[in-house]
């Protein structure tokens, strides 16, 4: 039975659910041209999805590797429009399905659960076909409506999920992989709402944040495994499971990396005409999506039978009821308590939807529905037919706007001066007021038992007014801006990143111990002294860091007083460290004032020194020999530093504990050399050499023989003592 099979017969055709009341049919009102507008096709298109959907999940003969779970159909176009859209995109899904489904098999997963979990893997971004390039391709810091426009994508994803039919944990594993994970207990014993995730959305996150780490992206590097490790660790019982964590560190360890058989070439060739204009078509429903989660307070889309195909978020939360309440419902006024304004009940001809159908041009009306609390909500409705080139009704959209709220709020010059008032104008992160707002509330929260504790880290850039003294404060100004960036970046659980003032920068933790905001400072100090801060290559930037914690009788103040003295004890240290600070260690005279914890050694960090008693005008010649018999790349070169690259670097080659061509960077700095070709005497010149493998690799062994006979080859180069 269809919705309505023929205009001019509207009551004979409409389903007996819906007719509460006789609605007399309309022969003239009918349009004479069916108009199809951009919108109008994309949600065709999605009507389209749907039916192939329906269509062969429900065929006997389909008895495909994921029968029962996606129509082949529905997943064969998905990807073939991520392919033609953003084809990094695609292949970073088909890692993650991989990676999931690895670590799931490693679970002692099998059967429909695996096959359930890798289709997650695959379509889990499958929203990002709405978002533009210019936006998936930004080398730099996202804007905050740029951000809104990313954090859509899954929205917009679990819609097209929802319409064509795809398997119910596939939907919620794809939308719970991207919540916050907590343990099952609090620290007071209470159960945790992240702790009711699907194991599948646990491992997914996992994959997800894995490969996102440990690929380029246009704004920050890739990183190596242990580096990943590390962040995931750090993220355990907040952000992670800490159990998939540690399966996936004992997978690796018996296995190998586990991306080093992933097929690295997955363009199937140039897409034929007909692939091209499917794609194309599929690419303007994502964007009308999008479009829509931007636009309006919810929507919802009925099909041909008058059953709600799709039940967006927005309309969940409008209307308190859930997806899995409303989908497959028959649709009629009494489903969502439709009332005038004035509370008068309406009938079904008053309806919009039914208007629309029996003129068949989109309807308005402001009126009342029932919030799944029974409360009244005010909205404005918006009902639109859905025509087929034919002229043949396919569906009805239906668009809210919450009459209740604030329209002013919404307006883009208050969004804009809301922004201004919380960012700092030169680095884009969070002003001093903004970040004493996140602490106020913070504080409240912990006040009153309702959130763990939380942890301030402060950083101050050492010797900054060295460096605007010799660069000048346009360098200056570019190294508070990449610092910030970096701090950004570098920061993975929901941590607010500001600038407190000059070259100092707070970073709020929420959920974190003070031992947890030790270790990720740490981090964020090792990363910090090996990038390239301010533009400038000579420039190495190093900054210390203060760490405290939240504490039963605690206040804002206290708590910034507390962190800033543990700043200032790093930097009295000798900068360039963390060093953190409690309550206890101020009131007890007998225990040092701070804690400072000792750089630990490095697992694949080769490092040795050496003295050479050459003329200073053969340096350039013996380490080019060296070039040229080890084959290596040079990627910086002055005249105190030489930085060459050893090795394919391969990830097969990288991942060989056994292989002598592990791939290498070396470091070489050379003390003496500008004084040696300055003089043009033969002094002593002093090698610092720093060897590190330029990918993951399991066995430290390995790698410390590799760099050992490295060191040796490269002594033979130089007279030395």
């Amino acid at each position: 039975m269809t919705l309505v099979a023929d205009i001019p017969m509207l009551e004979a055709s409409m389903p007996s659910a819906w007719r509460t009341e006789p609605v007399p049919p309309r022969p003239d009102a009918r349009p004479s041209r069916i108009h199809s507008s951009e919108s109008t096709r994309a949600l065709l298109g999605l009507l389209k999805l749907s039916q192939t959907a329906a269509r062969e999940m429900s065929s006997p003969a389909d008895d495909s590797t994921f029968a029962g779970v996606i129509s082949k159909g529905v997943l064969r176009s998905l990807l073939g429009t991520l392919h033609h859209r953003h084809t990094s995109t695609l292949k970073h899904s088909r890692r993650v399905a991989l990676l999931a489904f690895g670590l799931a098999n490693h679970l002692g997963w099998d059967g429909r659960q695996l096959r359930i979990l890798e289709v997650a893997g695959l379509l889990h971004d499958i929203g990002k076909i709405g978002v533009p390039d210019t936006v998936l391709e930004k080398p730099g810091r996202l804007s905050p409506e740029e951000i809104e426009l990313i954090t859509l994508h899954n929205n917009v994803g679990f819609d097209v999920l929802q319409a064509c039919r795809v398997d119910r944990q596939i939907q919620e594993i794809i939308s719970q992989s991207q919540q916050a994970y907590c343990p099952d207990l609090d620290a007071a014993g209470v159960q945790c709402p992240g702790s009711e995730l699907h194991m599948g959305a646990r491992i997914l996150a996992v994959a997800d944040a894995y490969d996102s780490l440990a690929t380029e992206q246009p704004h920050r590097r890739a990183k190596a495994h242990q580096e990943i490790m590390a962040v995931l660790t750090e993220g355990s019982g907040t952000q992670f499971d800490a159990n998939v964590v540690s399966a996936l560190a004992r997978w690796v360890q018996k296995d190998g990396a586990p991306l080093a058989a992933a097929p690295d070439d997955m363009d199937p060739g140039a897409p034929s005409p007909v692939e091209v204009r499917e794609a194309d078509s599929v690419g303007l429903m994502f964007s009308y999506l999008h479009t829509l989660e931007r636009l309006y307070d919810g929507f919802h889309l009925v099909d041909t039978e008058g059953k709600v195909l799709i039940w967006n978020r927005r309309a969940e939360r409008l209307l308190g009821r859930t997806a899995e309440e409303m989908l497959g419902q028959r649709w009629s006024p009494q489903l969502l308590g439709y009332r005038h304004l004035d509370e008068r009940p309406m009938t079904a001809a008053e309806t919009p939807m039914l208007r629309a159908i029996e003129t068949g041009r989109t309807s308005l009306l402001p009126l009342m529905a029932m919030h799944g609390n029974g409360q009244a909500v005010q909205m404005e409705l918006q009902s639109m037919p859905l025509f087929d080139e034919q002229g043949r009704l396919q569906g009805v959209a239906e668009f809210y706007r919450d009459l209740s709220r604030n329209s002013g709020k919404n307006s883009s010059n208050f969004r804009d001066l809301k922004l201004a008032a919380t960012r700092d104008a030169l680095t884009n992160v969070a002003n001093r007021r903004e970040l004493e707002n996140q602490l106020a509330a913070m504080m409240e929260g912990f006040t009153d038992r309702s959130r763990e504790p939380f942890s301030v880290i402060f950083v101050d850039a050492d010797h900054f007014k060295r460096v605007n003294d010799t660069y000048g404060h346009s360098v200056g100004d570019q190294v508070l801006i990449d610092m910030a960036r970096l701090l950004t970046q570098e920061t993975y659980s929901g941590e607010v990143v500001g600038r407190y003032g000059g070259e100092e920068f707070v970073i709020v933790c929420p959920d974190t111990n003070i031992e947890q905001a030790f270790r990720r400072s740490e981090r964020l100090r090792s990363t910090l002294r090996k990038a390239v801060i301010g533009g400038v290559d000579r420039l190495s930037i190093t900054a210390s860091f203060g760490v405290a914690q939240s504490e039963p009788g605690d206040t804002v103040d206290s708590l910034i007083r507390r962190a800033d003295k543990a700043l200032y004890q790093a930097k009295d240290q000798g900068r360039d460290r963390t060093c953190s600070l409690t309550n206890a260690d101020l009131q007890n005279a007998s225990k040092p004032a701070v804690r400072v914890k000792e750089e630990e050694v490095e697992p694949f960090l080769f490092e040795s020194r050496f003295t050479s008693v050459v003329s200073s005008d053969m340096i350039a010649c013996k380490l080019g020999g060296f070039v040229n018999d080890q084959k290596a790349k040079l990627s910086t070169v002055t005249t105190e530093r030489v930085v060459m690259l050893i090795g394919n670097g391969g990830l097969l080659s990288a991942l060989n504990p056994f292989s002598q061509e592990i791939p290498v960077e070396i470091d070489l700095v050379m003390n003496g050399l500008s004084d040696a070709i300055a003089k043009r005497g033969v002094p002593k010149i002093h090698f610092h050499v720093k060897i590190r493998p330029r990918r993951s690799i399991l066995d430290s062994t390995a790698f410390h023989t590799r760099a050992t006979q490295l060191m040796n080859e490269l002594k033979k180069y130089f007279s030395t003592d």
